[in-house]
């Protein structure tokens, strides 16, 4: 007779099996239904955004619908994340969509000027065909722009499109890239998926938008992950041992010797060879990000977790080629690296960003809070893997590597907030150990680690939004201003003079290489509203050639924020703009106005 005994255990199986892959199911329907809604209510947010605090202050209620129902469903897949895989890279999605889209959606437009010259610098490379160091210190450090112009080229991608869904996009691929390097890390697939989410959460730096340090970065992670996994090592517990045979000089020693793992040579080879060609793609592409790249494999190296010491002293040396070559018409007046006074760093770092009106310091304290927050609960984290007795250094190592650069340089006040990046995959990873320290036992211990990653989920994401997009006022721009901008072409004289009022204004995408200023470049925030207009007339008869000045609603609440020019200054000025002699306002919307100043003015 046949046994029964397989159709008694089938049930079993799927006793265990078909609540957990419906219960899935109906979490992620309910995941894409919240993210669905969310998005919905941010394309109805008001713009311009009318708000100190930013784009969080305008929000519909219905968009918080979205990250608070994420940060729940995710809480309760967590525990079974071997099983729920499929739905946690939903729910990864449907958050970097609900978190990094917004402004998109509600704007329709790229957010920040910086987004828009680098188009201009893509089409400038893209219609020239070639590359002049000389006009500024991005094309001294082209390769991104060159690449970007080749695949816009051959993709036939709109280049509005690209920048719009840029941070989108970037995000997708950096997490993709910090997937991979979190396997290396751990076997928990708990921390895995809560290093990812806290990653996405604490990320308000705002380095995702298109951009060489977006791409840079993606290419840090990837250089780092090969590091730790294809040249990766074991230390030895015995200092000083031989290194022999792994692929350092025969008979020599190091306090760090490492056991190198049992890989063919021609896969270390290999590895290294791709290693070397990322670390040139970005040498040529960003100034910074190489030195923090440098600084992480040498922190690898020193607790013997790299089997090439031989690698940070090559890309060294490849840094050091392309500066005194590559960028040499740049670093002849500006150097790229010095050391700072402690002060200096402190005050270009810290001590500025703390000017400007209420809102404003609002949005800088919850910057503050949130990247504190994640510090803790890493330094939390770290306490709990060492009380189970976790000795792998890799992720303390990384974490503290990026610290080493605040001494170099301020970096134009935002040498704080790259090391905070650079720093974010491992501080995330550490972090989720503050969760995850302790294998779950009791029910009651289960509810208690769901209830602490749903609530501390939520409340993150809020002071997220904040920090992210809490200058949205100045750095969001309307449809009015856009016309504006690319109205300021056609309106403006051969060869004149192109002047905004401050820094976030959608221009330089066209004609890159003519010449801009702004009252923001002219002026301190001491100049009374008559010395800040003979700065600017000053600056027009230099030229010779007239100007078109823009001034635009996102201008003055720019200064006014920051601390650097009042409203009624900037409104006094535009009067005497448009006193001067021979001037004539050409263009005039809800948002903006162009004002032309002809040649004969700037000779009298």
């Amino acid at each position: 007779m046949t046994s029964t005994a397989p159709a008694l255990v089938r049930p079993r199986q799927l006793a265990g099996v078909a609540p957990t892959s419906v219960a899935g199911l109906g979490l992620g329907v309910l995941a894409l239904l919240a993210t669905a809604v969310a998005t919905s209510a941010a394309s109805r947010a008001p713009v311009p955004v009318l708000s100190d605090v930013g784009l969080v202050a305008v929000l519909p209620a219905a968009y918080w619908a979205g990250p608070i129902t994420l940060s729940i469903i995710f809480a309760l897949a967590l525990p079974e994340a071997a099983r729920h895989r499929s739905l946690l890279t939903l729910l990864l999605g449907c958050l970097v969509l609900t978190l990094y889209g917004p402004a998109v959606m509600a704007a329709n437009a790229p957010r920040l000027e910086v987004a828009w010259r680098h188009l201009g610098i893509i089409d400038t490379i893209v219609r020239s065909g070639t590359i002049n160091p000389k006009i500024d210190a991005y094309f001294n450090w082209p390769g991104f722009f060159s690449a970007g112009g080749l695949v816009l080229e051959a993709t036939g991608l709109s280049p509005w499109t690209a920048a719009l869904w840029a941070p989108v996009w970037n995000m997708a691929l950096w997490l993709t890239a910090l997937m991979v390097l979190i396997r290396g890390l751990t076997k928990d697939k708990r921390v895995r998926w809560l290093t990812l989410w806290l990653f996405c959460l604490g990320n308000w730096i705002d380095q995702d938008y298109l951009s060489p340090q977006a791409f840079a970065f993606f290419l840090h992670i990837v250089m780092l992950t090969l590091a730790m996994t294809w040249l990766g090592a074991q230390p030895q517990v015995r200092l000083g041992a031989s290194v022999e045979g792994a692929g350092v000089l025969p008979g020599t020693r190091r306090w760090w010797a490492s056991r190198v793992p049992a890989d063919t040579e021609k896969r270390r080879t290999a590895a290294l060879f791709v290693v070397v060609l990322l670390g040139l793609a970005m040498i040529v592409s960003h100034q910074l990000t190489p030195f923090a790249t440098i600084v992480s494999l040498t922190a690898l190296i020193l607790i013997g977790r790299c089997w090439s010491p031989g690698l940070p002293l090559i890309l060294g040396v490849i840094v050091v080629a392309w500066l005194s070559y590559g960028a040499s018409a740049y670093l002849a007046g500006h150097p790229v690296l010095f050391a700072v006074e402690p002060e200096v760093a402190a005050g270009a770092n810290l001590g500025e960003r703390l000017d400007g009106g209420s809102g404003h310091l609002v949005v800088v304290v919850v910057r503050m809070a949130l990247t504190v927050t994640i510090w803790c609960l890493a330094a939390v984290g770290t306490l709990r893997r060492l009380r189970r007795r976790e000795r792998d250094l890799r992720p303390v190592a990384l974490a503290a590597a990026p610290l080493l650069l605040l001494p170099v340089q301020s970096y134009g006040g935002e040498m704080l907030l790259r090391v905070n990046l650079f720093a974010l995959p491992f501080t995330a990873f550490l972090a989720a150990h503050a969760f995850t320290g302790r294998p779950i036992r009791t029910r009651g211990t289960d509810l208690g680690t769901t209830a602490a990653v749903s609530l501390v989920g939520a409340l993150l994401a809020t002071a997220m939004l904040t920090a992210k997009f809490g200058n949205a006022r100045f750095d969001t721009f309307t449809q009015g201003e856009i016309a504006a901008g690319a109205e300021l072409y056609r309106v403006a004289p051969p060869n004149a003079l192109l002047l905004a009022g401050a820094h976030p204004t959608p221009w330089r995408y066209h004609e890159y290489t003519r010449k801009y200023t702004t009252l923001q470049d002219l002026c301190r925030p001491s100049d009374n509203a008559d010395g800040c207009f003979e700065k600017l007339r000053a600056r027009v008869r230099h030229g010779g050639n007239g100007a078109a000045v823009l001034l635009s609603r996102s201008n003055e609440e720019s200064l006014r924020l920051q601390g650097l020019m009042a409203p009624e200054t900037f409104d006094r000025i535009e009067g005497m703009v448009r006193a001067e002699g021979g001037a004539q306002l050409v263009y005039n919307n809800a948002d903006a106005r162009i004002y032309v100043i002809p040649p004969k003015q700037a000779k009298r």
